[in-house]
C-alpha cells in the first residue's frame, strides 16, 4: 500500500456510545465528520460526555477523576465504544470497560485488546475544562500535569517514562522508610530516577520549544505568551549536557537519602518541575492576571499545541471545549472557531444555550441534552 508522507490526516469520532456512565443509562452520539455542539442545563451530562471520549486519550480524562467513580451509582461498570475515522476513512472501533468487582480498565481495538498507551496513539486530543482552567492558581503539580499531557501529543512514550518514573520513586522511598540496607538496589533505583529525570525534561522542554514560535506571534485576540521553567533540570539541559547533569543527579540522591528517609519522597527529581505562565501583552505572570485572561492564556496555549502538532504531524488533534465560551467577547469567540475550522480539527463544544455566532456555521452538529436524551437542537 503506498504511504503519501504529506498526505494530511484528520480524525474523526464518527460515533460514541456511552454506558452506565456518570448520571447516563445509555446515550449515543453520530456526528460523523461533523463538529459539535452539545446544548444543555448545567447538571444533565454535557461534561460526561466528553469525559467520556476523553479517557481514550488520558486515563484520569478531562476531570483527571478515577475510574471507579466514573461508573453511574447504580451499576457495576461502564462502557463506552467509539468509532474513529482518518481521512483515507478507514475506520478504528474503540471500546474501553472498567468494573467495579475488578478493578480492572480494558481496552480493545476492533475488538483486539492493547494496552492504552497504544490506544492514545491514534487519538491525539486535547481539551480545556474548568478543571484545566484551575492550573494558574493551584498547584505545580497541576501545572506539570497540564505540560505533560501537552508533551504525550507529541512524544507517546513520554507517558511511559513518567510512569517508570513514578515506579522507581515509590520503590525507593519504601526502601529508605523501611531502613532497607540494600545499597546495591539503592543505587540502581537512583541511576534510574536520574536517566529518566533528564529524559522526561527533554520532552517537556522540546515541547516548549516547538510551542514557542507560536506562543510569541499573538493569535488574533488572544494574548502572547511567554512560557519558561522555574531552577529546574529543564533550564539546566538549556546549558548543560544531559550526560553531566545525569551524573549529578545521582550524586544528589545519594546525599538526600538521609532527609528523604524522614520526609519521604526526593527533593530533587523531574516531578519538582515547576511551569512558568507569563501573559506578555500584560507583563504579568498568569496568576496575577483575572480569570477571563487566564482562560485566554489558556486557549493560546492549545491553540498554539494544535497547529504545532498538525505541523509536526501532519495531524489534526481532536478538541474538547467544555462550557468555555464564558466570559469571552464575540470576537475571541469567533476567531476561536475559526483558527480549530483552520487545522481541520473535529471540535466537541458544550454550552448552556447555543450561541448566536454558531448559527451559520454548516460543519457543526447540533443536538440539546435533556433528561439524558439527546434531541435535535
Amino acid at each position: 500500500m503506498l504511504n503519501n508522507e504529506n498526505q494530511e490526516i484528520y480524525n474523526h469520532i464518527n460515533s460514541v456510545r456511552v454506558r452506565s456512565f456518570r448520571n447516563h443509562n445509555d446515550i449515543e452520539l453520530s456526528p460523523g465528520k461533523s463538529s459539535v455542539l452539545i446544548v444543555g442545563n448545567n447538571g444533565v451530562g454535557k461534561t460526561s460526555i466528553l469525559e467520556a471520549l476523553s479517557i481514550f486519550s488520558h486515563g484520569k480524562g478531562i476531570r483527571n477523576a478515577k475510574f471507579y467513580d466514573m461508573i453511574k451509582n447504580d451499576k457495576e461498570s461502564f462502557l463506552v465504544d467509539i468509532s474513529l475515522s482518518t481521512s483515507g476513512d478507514f475506520s478504528w472501533c474503540y471500546r474501553t470497560s472498567y468494573s467495579k468487582k475488578s478493578r480492572n480498565r480494558k481496552i480493545l481495538i476492533n475488538d483486539k485488546e492493547i494496552s492504552a498507551n497504544n490506544a492514545r496513539k491514534n487519538i491525539p486530543m486535547l481539551w480545556i475544562a474548568p478543571y484545566t482552567e484551575r492550573i494558574f492558581l493551584g498547584s505545580s503539580s497541576m501545572r506539570r500535569n497540564f505540560l505533560d499531557r501537552l508533551v504525550v501529543i507529541f512524544d507517546n512514550e513520554h507517558s511511559v517514562r513518567l510512569n517508570e518514573y513514578d515506579k522507581n520513586l515509590k520503590q525507593r522511598t519504601k526502601l529508605l522508610k523501611d531502613g532497607v540496607n540494600d545499597l546495591s538496589w539503592l543505587e540502581v533505583l537512583e541511576d534510574h530516577l536520574a536517566k529518566l529525570s533528564v529524559a522526561i525534561s527533554s520532552s517537556r522542554l522540546e515541547t516548549i520549544n516547538r510551542l514557542t514560535k507560536y506562543l510569541n506571534n499573538s493569535i488574533k485576540y488572544f494574548p502572547r505568551i511567554d512560557l519558561s521553567f522555574s531552577g529546574s533540570i529543564e533550564t539546566r539541559l538549556e546549558n548543560e549536557p544531559a550526560l553531566d547533569i545525569e551524573e549529578t543527579l545521582v550524586k544528589d540522591y545519594f546525599k538526600s537519602r538521609e532527609v528523604d528517609a524522614i520526609l519521604g519522597g526526593s527533593r530533587i527529581g523531574c516531578h519538582k518541575t515547576d511551569l512558568i505562565i507569563k501573559n506578555l501583552e500584560k507583563n504579568l505572570n498568569a496568576e496575577l492576571c483575572s480569570s477571563g485572561e487566564q482562560k485566554s492564556l489558556l486557549i493560546s496555549i492549545v491553540l498554539a499545541t494544535a497547529i504545532a502538532f498538525k505541523e509536526y504531524s501532519r495531524k489534526s488533534p481532536i478538541i474538547l471545549l467544555d462550557e468555555i465560551f464564558t466570559h469571552l467577547d464575540l470576537s475571541r469567540k469567533s476567531n476561536l472557531l475559526e483558527k480549530l475550522m483552520e487545522i481541520k480539527s473535529q471540535i466537541w463544544v458544550t454550552a448552556t444555550e447555543k450561541e448566536s455566532f454558531f448559527q451559520n456555521k454548516e460543519n457543526f452538529w447540533y443536538h440539546n441534552l435533556e433528561g439524558n436524551k439527546i434531541k435535535n437542537a
